[in-house]
């Protein structure tokens, strides 16, 4: 089991390294396959294609590890728990670039999917109850539902890595995500 986790994590590895060195389209799974030194067959024994890859690189599971989400839980304010596990999504967008990012946005928009959507990960659950906790305790002030209040920041941090993707990454998209945060919810 571990040497299957340990292959898959090298092609992930690999092939972010490849996108991010030649450009998502200038990569074949031939190339990805050489890096690393494995067959095809190993590569679709894990991922049915190059965007399937690139999804499960942006996957909840690749950015948010068990012990951050701990230390973010472990906060007493829950806005800032809300505020911190978003800005963790952000902040594995923008180490992987901009190009990348795009190529992720091309995924989505190709297979329809509304990117950074809780509903779409297990963080839905996590999120909602911060914020429901959030509202009892005052410190976030608007009294829409927390599923409403959490939909409508995901859509907002989508809309503000859209724009720093618009922008070339020209701009600190962690500090935008705060403000508009702050002036939103707080």
């Amino acid at each position: 089991m571990a040497k299957k986790r340990a292959t898959k994590e090298a092609l992930l590895t690999a092939a972010i390294g490849l996108f991010q060195k030649h450009g998502f389209e200038n990569i074949t799974i031939d190339d990805i396959c050489k890096e690393i030194d494995v067959t095809k067959t190993a590569f679709y024994y894990y991922y049915k294609s190059k965007d399937e890859l690139v999804r499960d690189y942006f996957s909840t599971d690749n950015m948010l590890s068990s012990e951050e989400l701990a230390s973010i839980l472990s906060a007493n304010d829950y806005a800032n728990q809300v505020l911190r596990i978003i800005e963790t999504r952000i902040r594995h967008v923008t180490r992987a670039g901009v190009t990348l990012t795009k190529e992720l946005y091309r995924i989505y928009l190709k297979d329809k999917v509304i990117p950074l959507l809780p509903e779409q990960d297990g963080l839905s659950d996590i999120v909602t109850s911060l914020i429901e906790r959030a509202q009892q305790e005052g410190q976030i002030k608007r009294t829409s539902s927390p599923k409403i209040l959490g939909n409508s920041l995901c859509c907002l941090s989508n809309g503000i890595v859209l724009k720093w993707i618009m922008a070339g990454g020209k701009f600190d998209v962690i500090n935008e995500n705060r403000l508009l945060f702050e002036a939103l919810f707080l």
